[in-house]
């Protein structure tokens, strides 16, 4: 008897095994309960700083203009004890900065995230395809967080080739923090979703092109949703911070040297804010199961 996908379940290559289990399907091909993802835990570190606007002009794809002022925010994170990989956790290293979108019926101001690294290929494979997520591999160590002290550092390595490390110093911890994620501003958090279509030397150009967003569609009066926790356990840290990107060669990161080069070609003109998170809360809080596709224009 033929294979036949159920409509009413998610998959992705092998799609011949069944649904694809995943951060926004049980395995069994549902939803997962609340009771079944449990609370998650993460560690977060961000630092921001001014740059060259012309620089970050020439990252964006069609649609996109620069928002405010030219602040790129770094964000480098651990989610631990999360539902869908049985209770593992991973490293996640991304980038973004403001920006507007003009698509066919909605214009979105918020931010977009060119790149994402994270520690888990579960994590990438789920993202990329179902998300729209522009992640890749790297290695992550933890965050070596010495709270009495005010320190913490993180790296991000692959090949051998440590090509990101971030450390926070000064970190002073909030009375009564407000409990959102550091650089939300309450705007819609963008990706570009690009895949190849399959043909002879790639001349066929894109099989699919768009923006994706958890932010609610225009006149729905719904809420902008990213990572989205109901009550969770909440402190914050501010304090000085620095990031270095260190420049790869091809033989370094075959795959990947263009990326790291291409923010590391972004300058830092002044740091702007620093502040370390950490939070307990749903685990199903991550799946993110609320994003959506853009029209293009």
């Amino acid at each position: 008897m033929t294979f036949i996908p159920d409509p009413s379940s998610r998959y992705r290559m092998p799609i011949m095994f069944g649904p694809a289990p995943g951060p926004r399907q049980h395995p069994e091909g549902r939803m997962w309960t609340a009771e079944e993802a449990g609370r998650m835990r993460a560690q977060w570190m961000k630092v921001a700083y001014r740059t060259d606007p012309a620089k970050l002009e020439k990252l964006l794809p069609v649609g996109f203009s620069l928002r405010g002022e030219p602040i790129v925010s770094v964000s480098c994170a651990w989610f631990k004890d999360l539902y869908w990989l049985a209770g593992r956790g991973y490293g996640i290293l991304s980038v973004d900065f403001p920006v507007t979108y003009q698509g066919k019926t909605e214009r979105l101001d918020g931010a977009l995230c060119p790149i994402i690294w994270e520690g888990a290929p579960d994590a990438i494979m789920t993202g990329r395809e179902e998300l729209g997520f522009p992640k890749m591999f790297a290695n992550f160590t933890d965050i070596a967080w010495d709270e009495a002290a005010g320190h913490a550092t993180c790296e991000a390595s692959w090949y051998e080739h440590t090509f990101f490390d971030i450390e926070m110093s000064n970190l002073v911890e909030e009375a009564n923090p407000v409990k959102q994620l550091p650089g939300s501003n309450g705007g819609a958090q963008m990706y570009y979703k690009y895949m190849p279509r399959t043909s002879p030397n790639g001349s066929e150009g894109a099989d699919l092109a768009y923006v994706t967003t958890s932010a609610a569609p225009a006149g729905s009066g719904g809420a902008q949703v990213n990572i989205s926790f109901d009550e969770f356990e909440f402190r914050r840290w501010t304090g000085k911070g620095a990031v270095n990107w260190h420049r790869a060669t091809f033989e370094q990161l075959p795959l990947s040297s263009h990326i790291v080069n291409g923010i590391a070609d972004l300058d830092i003109i002044e740091y702007v804010d620093a502040e370390m998170v950490a939070f307990s809360g749903p685990g199903i809080g991550v799946a993110m199961n609320a994003h959506r596709a853009v029209e293009p224009a």
